[in-house]
């Protein structure tokens, strides 16, 4: 089995071999799982040893495994992301529930087991994904504040690029208080949520053109930005997504 993307609109995976080189932080929640081989995970303070990690958001770490593992991205300001901002602690390193972690186990062994293809695998992921937020907003009775009905709403409106004053009017706010509030709640920059919902739109474009055109068109300065703003949101450069022409993107 080669390595492989599937992306979405507010979660993606990649699965194969990926040895960073450095430590590094992204944007994006990350969920890294083995079954042959325990993944090696370090911070700038820890060594973990585990079959699986939760990552949270800009938490710098470096991991290291020779055999295959899937790791699976999230939007932290999805309402999948928000959920785990919720349960686990935002600012270090954990290991998953054991339901989660079973189902997601379960998942990735029939594939390697050639039980599944790769569409019904990540599928399956999803639909493992999507129980688990239903099970933790049912477990946590969360009130509709303001900013969870916010990120509601760009839940429902993935398509549009929601301005930072849209999203204040829609939750009777001022801009700076909105902003001021979004942060308060999310530990996140509202702006990266448009850059998120940015790179994904770009993701089939660039599967067929060059990062300097899929830059251009995309609304973003130049190649150089483009690939750094990928690179901290997702932990991998453009160059790296483009080498697997058989992945999949979810429109």
């Amino acid at each position: 089995m080669n390595n492989k993307f599937y992306f979405e609109k507010q979660f993606g995976l990649f699965y194969g071999k990926l040895n960073d080189n450095k430590l590094h932080r992204h944007y994006a929640l990350q969920i890294s799982l083995a079954i042959h081989d325990e993944i090696i995970l370090k911070t700038e303070r820890k060594t973990y040893k585990q079959t699986n990690f939760f990552i949270p958001s800009r938490v710098k770490h470096q991991i290291s495994n020779l055999e295959k593992q899937l790791i699976i991205l999230i939007n932290p300001l999805s309402c999948l992301g928000h959920q785990f901002y919720i349960k686990y602690d935002a600012s270090k390193i954990s290991f998953l529930s054991e339901n989660l972690r079973n189902s997601l186990f379960k998942i990735l062994k029939d594939y390697e087991d050639k039980q599944i293809t790769f569409d019904n695998f990540c599928k399956e992921i999803k639909k493992s994904l999507l129980e688990y937020k239903c099970n933790c907003e049912n477990s946590n009775h969360l009130e509709d504040d303001r900013i969870k009905k916010a990120i509601d709403f760009m839940d429902s409106n993935f398509e549009k690029i929601l301005s930072m004053e849209q999203m204040a009017d829609f939750c009777a706010l001022s801009s700076t208080r909105f902003l001021h509030l979004f942060k308060e709640k999310t530990r996140l920059n509202f702006r990266r949520y448009q850059l998120w919902n940015k790179l994904i739109f770009s993701l089939p474009y660039l599967s067929s053109h060059s990062i300097t055109e899929t830059a251009h068109t995309f609304g973003f300065t130049d190649s150089s930005h483009y690939t750094r703003t990928f690179n901290e949101t997702f932990g991998v450069t453009p160059k790296f997504f483009k080498l697997f022409s058989n992945q999949s993107i979810a429109k």
